[in-house]
């Protein structure tokens, strides 16, 4: 009889021990499943965010080392040195929906998660409102020098700027913070088929190199309060406030060639322009996000994860893109401002700037 009721006992907690593992793998299977959909969401928000910002950075930085004069003259053999430098400050009117779009993607799919694991029981208790307006002025500044050749009727210039690294690793309250920092360089030759004698107007064909980097971060918080009963895979159980801690920097770095033709005419005071380029872009991608959820201060591993990643688009994959520019300045002596536009009719998008120059 003993050896009977030890067997059934035997059985009995082989059968339950059994019960227990499988409820416990299929607890970690969910919260690994809920887990792996919201990295999905978040690495096709951030990519769907980059791939719009490699096509709006080379843009906006398009016009940072136009000069309106096709051709500036030598520096030697010349009875005035030919040189001039300035500054240039565009803005590109970028629409902003594919930012709201991807920021409410990465709020519903956090909240999804959050519902899939039991954390919270409805996602309008946990969701965030980012509001932006249909239209965005993309900001692009520039300092630029140009110098005339020597003997043979060309000029170079060279173009650049940087604001830094500014990134938030978490956001100030509850209210999502935003960074847009970026560093653009670039330099070009042009050579003058016509130098502007006479009646003739300036024309020259050229070709040039920029970079262009675009950091991005954003980041949010969430204050919520864990379901009453709440149970990791792990099964820890919590009943306490709790918030999360959400950061993304995408990072985009855009190589561009272009070659180009430019005619300007100079007009007593006035200096009317028109060109034409035909510009190549790649791009190298890269992105890391993180959220970290904590309960009383003690941080939850199932409700927390991160990745980095990267990629390239190469020339072929983007193409070439055609766009024309022009302008009118206006000559004081030594100096120049001008107003600039330019219209992109592969990507159409408009960029404008205005230009001021100190030049000889």
């Amino acid at each position: 009889m003993k050896l009977r009721k030890l067997f059934f006992a035997f059985c009995f907690i082989s059968l339950a021990t059994a019960g227990f593992a499988d409820e416990s793998e299929e607890l970690k299977k969910k919260f690994a499943d809920a887990k792996a959909s919201l990295s999905s969401s978040l690495s096709s928000a951030s990519e769907g965010m980059l791939d719009q910002f490699e096509i709006i950075l080379p843009e906006a930085n398009s016009l940072s080392g136009v000069q309106p004069d096709a051709y500036i003259g030598k520096l030697f053999p010349s009875l005035l040195p030919h040189f001039a430098v300035g500054i240039n400050a565009s803005v590109t009117p970028v629409k902003a929906a594919f930012i709201s779009e991807n920021m409410d993607k990465i709020s519903s799919a956090v909240s999804s998660m959050f519902e899939a694991t039991g954390a919270i029981s409805e996602s309008g208790d946990f969701s965030f409102d980012f509001q932006f307006p249909d239209t965005l002025p993309y900001p692009a500044a520039s300092l630029s020098a140009r110098v005339g050749g020597i003997i043979l009727p060309f000029d170079i210039g060279l173009w650049g700027v940087t604001t830094g690294k500014i990134f938030h690793e978490k956001s100030i309250g509850n209210s999502p913070v935003f960074d847009f920092d970026y560093t653009a360089v670039g330099a070009d030759l042009r050579y003058a088929v016509l130098e502007g004698a006479g009646l003739f107007p300036k024309i020259s064909v050229g070709g040039g190199y920029q970079f262009a980097r675009q950091n991005i971060g954003v980041a949010f918080a969430k204050d919520f309060t864990l379901d009453s009963g709440f149970e990791d895979a792990d099964g820890n159980k919590y009943t306490a406030d709790a918030k999360i801690d959400t950061a993304f920097n995408m990072k985009v770095d855009t190589h561009t060639f272009f070659g180009q033709v430019q005619v300007s005419k100079t007009l007593l005071i006035l200096t009317p322009y028109l060109g034409l380029k035909a510009l190549f872009t790649k791009s190298d991608c890269s992105y890391n996000w993180k959220y970290e959820t904590y309960a009383e201060g003690t941080k939850i591993a199932d409700l927390s994860d991160s990745a980095d990643i990267a990629y390239k688009h190469t020339f072929s994959e983007v193409g070439i893109q055609t766009q024309v520019f022009g302008g009118l300045s206006l000559n004081f002596a030594l100096f120049q401002t001008s107003l600039n536009a330019a219209y992109n009719f592969s990507t159409q998008m408009f960029t404008g700037s205005l230009g001021m120059n100190l030049k000889l």
